[in-house]
């Protein structure tokens, strides 16, 4: 199956790792300066919001080495998407 062969290709120690720190990171970010993300003070909208949560819980999922035998939620709990948000959030709170 395609998320299978998926995730045996993201199943690496360094890719986990990269996620993992990213994950952490950003939730660091999250807690230095929250009114940054807050819906009220920020430019952010409501679903980018969700978005960057929903990033920090499956790289964190994903980076400790869980994988869920389910495919809805592998494929729920996708890692790459995870990391190319948190990417877009750490460099919007570091760039802007």
């Amino acid at each position: 199956m395609l998320i299978d062969k998926y995730y045996r290709l993201m199943d690496k120690a360094p890719i986990r790792g990269l996620i993992l720190i990213a994950a952490l990171m950003f939730a660091a970010c999250v807690f230095w300066d929250p009114a940054r993300f807050a819906a009220n003070t920020s430019s952010l909208q409501i679903w980018q919001g969700i978005l960057l949560i929903w990033s920090v819980c499956t790289g964190v999922i994903f980076g400790v080495g869980f994988q869920p035998r389910n495919i809805v939620w592998r494929i729920f709990f996708s890692p790459l998407p995870a990391f190319l948000i948190l990417i877009w959030g750490l460099y919007r709170f570091f760039m802007s």
